[in-house]
């Protein structure tokens, strides 16, 4: 929507400075051109001030989603940290304590944190903004090793979804050079593979792709590293970081130790989150609450200014005749013959 708004306002600016050219006519009539609208400078304005103020209230909107997300991580990561604080040392959890604990990593690893269909915070609970992008997904495919070199040159293809690839894999060429064509020839599908990475090619994509892609790839292939013949579904293996819920482990005690420091370093993590959050806020409040004073000043001057216009100049003779004729319920002939008469 604000990208909309600025669109029309970059329209009206064209508008006002570029007239459009004039049309061939006939030699007998002279050229004449239709200037383009004139659009009101105070227009121009208040449009920009309005883009400005909407966005503004989006971003707070948008940073109140953000911390109440945050704050219900924190909440979630308080309350796993009581069956893991009363595990047994020996023998770690109990059944039901195990079951708890399941229970609410699924729902760290399932919360949806997002505004106006825009995710807010990633899988591994960062929050995304400018300069911290979202994490993207990595993983790796099972059974199939896209970059081992081979004597004969492949062609495979890729796909998911309504998303379709293919790359040509060269014969005697090492697993970086691969990587490099595979990456090229998957860019458009939201594919990116990089060097080896446990003795197989290590895959990433976006989380909007990875919705789809973690179901399986449709790959075929030409013999060498993917059967001939009609393409099959080829899982994929999610690579997780320590930081996302799903990676952490409560069967032995030492997992449980484990995932205690990462759920203390996630927690620190949240609260530095969300002081940045409750910093950003207040800034844009600020900026709005500057905002609305301009436009109030400005307001203020402007009515003033108009005031002062009606005191300095006076009333135009055709504004007294309207009223005298309305208030004489006199027509406009009988003035007319009145003032013919006077000037004699």
């Amino acid at each position: 929507m604000l990208k909309g708004i600025s669109e029309s306002l970059n329209v009206l600016q064209r508008n006002q400075t570029v007239a459009p050219a004039p049309t061939a006519v006939p030699s007998s009539q002279p050229a004449t051109t239709k200037p383009a609208p004139s659009i009101p400078t105070h227009r121009l304005a208040s449009y920009q001030k309005w883009a400005k103020v909407t966005q503004g209230q989006h971003a707070i909107s948008a940073n109140q989603v953000a911390e109440q997300g945050l704050l219900k991580v924190s909440q979630l990561l308080k309350k796993l940290q009581v069956p893991l604080s009363n595990a047994s040392l020996q023998h770690g959890l109990s059944e039901q304590q195990s079951d708890t604990a399941k229970q609410l990593q699924q729902q760290l690893a399932t919360l949806d944190i997002s505004y106006q269909q825009q995710p807010l915070v990633d899988h591994q609970l960062n929050l995304i903004n400018n300069q911290r992008p979202a994490a993207k997904h990595f993983f790796q495919l099972k059974s199939v090793d896209l970059i081992g070199v081979k004597t004969r040159d492949e062609r495979i293809t890729v796909q998911y979804g309504n998303q379709a690839a293919s790359a040509l894999l060269p014969a005697h060429q090492n697993s970086q050079y691969l990587a490099k064509q595979l990456t090229h020839a998957l860019k458009d599908i939201g594919i990116t593979v990089q060097a080896p990475a446990r003795d197989s090619a290590m895959l990433s994509s976006e989380h909007s792709e990875w919705q789809q892609i973690q179901a399986g790839l449709l790959m075929s292939g030409q013999g060498q590293r993917l059967p001939a013949g009609e393409a099959r579904t080829v899982k994929v293996v999610e690579i997780l970081s320590w930081q996302d819920p799903k990676e952490w482990r409560f069967d032995k005690p030492e997992d449980i130790k484990q995932t205690q420091a990462k759920i203390a370093k996630t927690q620190q993590k949240v609260t530095q989150q969300l002081m940045e959050l409750r910093s950003s806020k207040q800034k844009v409040q600020q900026q709005l609450k500057r905002t609305n004073y301009q436009e109030q000043l400005h307001g203020n001057l402007d009515n003033n200014m108009a005031k002062l216009k009606e005191l300095m100049q006076p009333t135009p003779f055709s504004a007294q005749v309207t009223s005298l004729m309305a208030q004489a319920n006199v027509s406009r002939d009988h003035v007319s013959s009145l003032l013919t008469s006077n000037k004699k």
